[in-house]
């Protein structure tokens, strides 16, 4: 979803529904409330568009962010494990595995 068309329409709504509201309550013509709602309508979808392509290329800027960090980490531990996987087989002694092939295991 795009966001800046979001939060411009919302603003929209409420720039009208506010100024339709502060029109009845200063008791003016039902023309000059429907033309100025209308017109603080488009105002405030302009102003809230506005802030809605600029919130939007905060969060996508974040979410790269985020993602290379997450992708850099998830690196790292696989490096990690496969490091942990070789010590641990460079590690076992050669007899142990002859052993266990051979089907006896002498007790010590």
């Amino acid at each position: 979803m795009k966001l800046g068309p979001f939060i411009g329409g919302s603003f929209g709504v409420i720039g009208f529904v506010l100024s339709v509201f502060a029109g009845l309550m200063a008791n003016n013509p039902v023309e000059s409330i429907l033309v100025r709602g209308m017109m603080w309508g488009g105002v405030c979808y302009l102003v809230g568009y506005g802030i809605g392509m600029i919130g939007g290329q905060v969060a996508a800027e974040h979410a790269d962010k985020l993602a290379k960090r997450v992708a850099a980490a998830d690196q790292a531990l696989a490096e990690a494990e496969a490091e942990a996987a070789q010590a641990a087989e460079s590690a076992q002694p050669a007899g142990v595995m002859g052993a266990a092939v051979g089907g006896s295991v002498a007790a010590k």
